[in-house]
């Protein structure tokens, strides 16, 4: 029998925020989870990595997890479960705790005495074989807590596990499941006369006019493929028999099994479930508690997931299993989609009522769901029952079906480990209480950070497939409005997901990204072609999926289509994984093609020159930001768009010259450099930054998300300190004048932290990824939202986060392989292992100890080849019986001759090259004239360049550091806020009350870091003198450093 559900009708509404810095419209569920208000019912760590009951919730009040307890005393057991006990309702309400005795003494003398009665387990190293895993003691007690859900999939199909283990939810999703289109998007042919108008205006400086007639001439109308949706989730019910105790649930990355366990009075209970890659199944395994038998009831439903009101759902059950079936409604080919879970149980028996399916006195539950998108036809589609047929024919023993699994993908995850030397008691902890041990701390919680890195590649691959790499949500979501629809996103957030999968050895993922540029390939054409006139291919700017190549909206603040930048980015990982792997038939079959487009695209778009004879991007975009004396998109010549030619050309030629194509005189290398030749230079501005745009009188505005300008450090790596330093000095003056503003966003930090990387700015680096792990981007989970404060469920973080700490630990390029570019210096030990090259070379083991000056590495080359080594510290001695050569860098720098397959052992004694010279002013009191909106004194020399002071806004305002005795000090480095100081002197005294100047500035207008050397003065107390600001705010500045 068939039972039909009616979706709930939803509301859904967008807030846009303005901050000073960066305006952008952010979707929310709710006004609340806009604020930074959160619900810290308990501030206590656990012992012991059983220890949950005592670990911390800080949460949303509208979502209220409860904290499991798992007493491990029996002398301490009933006053534990007495004082601690969250008590939650049987609906599922906010868990309330004694408050007397929470406030009270008792509870300080309960942790000494748990302290004492337990023993934490112990890790006594990360061995090739230690688990590596999420873990957790709290689940979400509500359905829109759902971003707190441990996660798994295969990149086609994916779950969500969540909930009180009595009433556990199960979300599933598959990477099919978008609204149903209704319409193709569409846009006009732009007619020959209007393309020439705006390249024309844009050339004259007549920017307003261009971009409005842009905009107008496209008649862009929406259309194809809607938001990302759940599909539905599974509710499975166990009657209550006594209190849930000693709960857990884990995630074991490397097979992507998720275990909850729990006990009550009939027993220990365990259920497991993953997402298999080699059976394309999703496998779930209940079995009976110790004491008793297994009884439970199993539905299917839709509700609260915020479907559309159009869609439909029917639901049926049966002994042999579960099948919903959903309806996208009217004008939509007849499009749907179903799930099909087939059911077997060991011993006990089955019945059915209504959509239900009742279990009675089971020894286990094995099930085996599959999901399907059906884009037209859906009905008979359904009625076809292949998904019931194939389930029919997978083995039902857990075991085989895990054997599977851990063949594919616990052989590609694998393939990379990182030991940060993170104690083996840290490791042990819960992923709650890491990151709450995170936020108290300026320095990195290494456990947090191995974990960190360990949750991203285990999201990357789980969420990536050989036809799809991730989405913005990945593979999942609990609900239908998903932020910015959930689309793939090309101007930097799929950029950054995919970063890793090249140099993190997952060839298998990334030919999911390799498979869908191929497929947007007839978009991009068509784009090219009807809105810009040319041949070759324009990016879409945003699309919900495979072979949705058209344009995105083209809006007045942003005509995607000038955003010609945007393709070759895209191609960059294609051309990476040439550079990784060396494979010219990838080179020629599938690369080759997408960029010959590009050189036929720059043959045609490019027509315009200035007075120097280089040629005019007439028409550019700089992607989501405008000038910050022009408030309009389509300029000239964005960095961005000019740093991807430059690229896809030299790609294209260098490509040619190996394949031996196209040359000869007049084929296309021969035009392809002469156009290369002709590029438009990158300019510095006046304050010695990369100029956004390299067109006169266009100022740039550093407080923006995207760091656009500097595509030439990540991913291109165009400026090196020995190939171009002018422009690499630029390039970091850039990020540092960017730094002194709020990036909002994730991908903003991702982005700025790669390009930091690339600068050899650890500082920069370290401090953007606590930031992302302080400010509450991580799930309990270890997945992400796109903003701080768990605001828009998005995979931007956790996927990219990987790719942050390879860059900083091995940088590459073809011929050059540097070690160690941007280390953190509080990681002063660690490995890595299994790192690609884009060279050819695999660092199949990196280890590093900086406390005493020495490195370790194993490299095994795919060719002879000889390696120049770079390692900044400089390089006092090396042995390895490989050939070694002095090198033309210098000191920093030996070149090494590598054999074909050989595994080459070098070891390293390191220099002081780069060895920090002592910040006298570290954790020094600080006295100020007056703190302005709870930003306090001691943050300035705290040594955290996420935390600031700042005065009330006003101008005579003055910040003190005292060095508790009189110190020589030869340097001051101020790291100004936004709201910097305009006029101030930098004095110095012996007794604070008389007071010499040593250095007075007049007129500033620079944010980030400023250098004062030479002062050659002596004091014990240093005092920035604010006389006037330079904003309307009040003087604010990150850090203050004395040398």
């Amino acid at each position: 029998m068939w039972f039909y559900e009616t979706p709930r009708t939803t509301r859904e509404f967008c807030l846009y925020i303005r901050a000073r810095t960066t305006s952008r419209c952010y979707p929310a569920k709710s006004a609340r989870s806009l604020w930074n208000v959160r619900l810290r019912l308990l501030k206590a760590r656990s012992p012991s990595r059983r220890m949950a009951g005592i670990s911390r919730q800080s949460q949303f009040e509208s979502v209220p997890r409860t904290i499991a307890p798992n007493p491990e005393s029996n002398s301490m057991k009933n006053l534990h479960t007495n004082l601690i006990h969250p008590m939650v309702t049987p609906s599922g309400g906010r868990p309330f705790y004694v408050k007397k005795l929470l406030s009270s003494g008792v509870l300080s003398l309960l942790f000494a005495a748990l302290m004492s009665a337990t023993t934490p387990p112990v890790s006594a190293q990360r061995a090739a074989n230690s688990p590596r895993m999420g873990i957790s003691y709290i689940y979400p007690t509500t359905y829109d807590d759902w971003g707190n859900a441990y996660l798994a999939g295969n990149g086609k199909m994916g779950i969500m596990v969540f909930g009180n283990p009595l009433n556990e939810t199960i979300i599933y999703n598959d990477r099919g499941f978008n609204l149903a289109k209704t319409n193709e998007r569409s846009f006009a042919q732009v007619s020959p006369q209007d393309i020439e108008a705006i390249r024309q205006l844009c050339a004259d400086g007549k920017f307003a006019e261009a971009n409005k007639l842009a905009v107008s001439s496209a008649q862009y109308k929406g259309g194809g493929e809607g938001s990302r949706h759940p599909g539905y989730k599974m509710l499975i019910a166990i009657p209550e028999e006594g209190p849930v105790r000693n709960y857990s649930r884990t995630c074991d990355f490397r097979t992507g099994e998720i275990t909850v366990k729990w006990a009550d009075s009939r027993g220990n209970w365990e259920r497991k479930s993953f997402v298999s890659r080699k059976d394309n199944v999703t496998v779930q395994y209940l079995t009976a508690p110790s004491k008793a038998k297994l009884s439970c009831t199993i539905r299917l439903s839709s509700e609260g997931m915020h479907f559309p009101a159009n869609m439909s759902f029917a639901n049926e059950a049966s002994n042999d299993g579960l099948n919903i079936r959903a309806s996208y409604g009217a004008n939509t080919n007849g499009a749907g989609y179903e799930g099909v879970t087939r059911i077997v149980t060991s011993g006990g028996t089955k019945s059915v009522q209504g959509n239900v399916l009742t279990i009675t006195g089971a020894n286990s539950v094995m099930m085996l769901t599959r999901t399907a998108k059906y884009y037209s036809d859906s009905v008979n589609q359904w009625n076809r029952k292949k998904i019931q047929a194939d389930l029919a024919a997978l083995p039902t023993k857990y075991s085989s079906l895990l054997a599977g699994q851990i063949a594919t993908h616990g052989a590609i995850y694998d393939r990379v480990r990182l030991d940060l030397n993170a104690s083996p008691a840290d490791r042990s902890l819960s992923n709650s209480e890491l990151l709450d041990r995170q936020r108290k701390s300026a320095t990195p919680v290494k456990a947090l950070w191995e974990r960190a890195f360990d949750a991203g590649r285990y999201y990357y691959l789980s969420s990536s497939s050989e036809l799809a790499p991730p989405d913005l949500l990945g593979i999942w979501t609990g609900d239908s409005d998903a932020g910015w629809g959930g689309f793939y996103h090309l101007d930097a957030n799929l950029n950054l997901q995919v970063g890793g999968g090249n140099i993190g050895d997952m060839p298998e993922a990334m030919e999911g990204y390799f498979h869908i540029m191929e497929s947007w390939r007839e978009g991009f054409q068509i784009s090219a072609k009807k809105l810009l006139g040319t041949r070759g291919m324009v990016a879409a700017g945003n699309t919900p999926g495979i072979g949705a190549g058209l344009m995105a909206s083209i809006s007045d603040y942003y005509p995607y289509q000038y955003a010609t930048g945007e393709a070759p980015w895209l191609l960059y990982p294609m051309w990476e994984h040439y550079l990784v792997t060396g494979d010219k038939a990838f080179l020629r079959d599938r690369l080759y093609p997408l960029l010959r487009e590009m050189g036929y695209f720059y043959e045609d778009f490019l027509t315009k020159t200035d007075n120097n004879g280089k040629y005019i991007f007439a028409g550019s975009i700089s992607p989501e930001n405008q000038p910050s004396n022009i408030k309009v998109s389509l300029l000239n010549n964005s960095t961005f768009d000019i740093s991807g030619a430059r690229f896809a050309l030299s790609a294209l030629i260098e490509t040619c010259n190996t394949l031996d194509l196209d040359k000869g005189a007049g084929q296309g290398v021969e035009k392809w450099k002469k156009i290369l030749d002709k590029l438009p230079p990158y300019l510095i501005n006046e304050d010695g930054a990369v100029q956004e745009w390299s067109w006169p009188n266009i100022k740039d505005a550093y407080g923006h998300r995207h760091s656009s300008q500097l595509l030439t450090i990540w991913p291109y790596r165009e400026f090196t300190p020995e190939n171009n330093p002018v422009l690499f000095n630029a390039s970091a003056m850039t990020l540092a004048k960017k730094d002194a503003f709020d990036y909002g966003t994730g991908h903003g930090y991702l982005h700025s932290a790669l390009i930091a990387a690339g600068l050899n700015n650890a500082p920069a680096l370290n401090s953007k990824l606590l930031f992302l792990l302080r400010k509450d981007f991580y799930y309990d989970s270890l997945c992400t939202s796109h903003n701080p404060n768990h605001d828009t469920f998005c995979t931007d973080i956790v996927n990219t986060v990987p790719t942050v700490m390879m860059e900083m630990l091995v940088s590459s390029r073809p011929g050059v392989l540097e070690l160690l570019p941007a280390l953190p210096a509080s990681l002063d030990k660690g490995s890595i292992s299994g790192v690609k090259g884009r060279n050819r070379v695999t660092i199949q083991d990196l280890n590093w100890d900086m406390t005493a000056n020495s490195l370790s590495c194993t490299l095994k080359s795919d060719i002879d080849q000889s390696i120049t080594l770079i390692e900044r510290s400089g390089i006092e001695k090396i042995t390895t019986k490989a050939k070694v050569n002095a090198s033309a860098f210098g000191p920093i720098a030996r070149d090494i001759q590598l054999k074909a397959g050989a595994s080459t052992k070098i070891s390293m004694a390191l220099g002081d090259l780069r060895k920090p010279a002592v910040n006298m002013a570290l954790n020094q009191n600080v006295s100020v004239s007056s703190v302005g909106n709870d930003y306090a004194a001691s943050n300035v020399t705290d040594g955290d360049l996420t935390t600031r002071w700042s005065s009330v806004s006003t101008d005579n305002q003055w910040v003190t550091v005292d060095l508790g005795v009189s110190k020589t000090i030869n340097q001051v480095r101020l790291n100004w806020e936004a709201a910097a100081g305009k006029d101030y002197d930098i004095e110095v005294s012996d007794d604070a009350k008389s007071w010499t100047t040593v250095k007075s500035i007049a007129g500033n207008s620079k944010t980030g870091w400023l250098e004062y050397p030479d002062l050659n003065t002596k004091g014990r107390y240093l005092r920035i003198n604010g006389k006037s600001r330079a904003t309307e705010y009040g003087f604010s500045l990150w850090e203050i450093e004395i040398f």
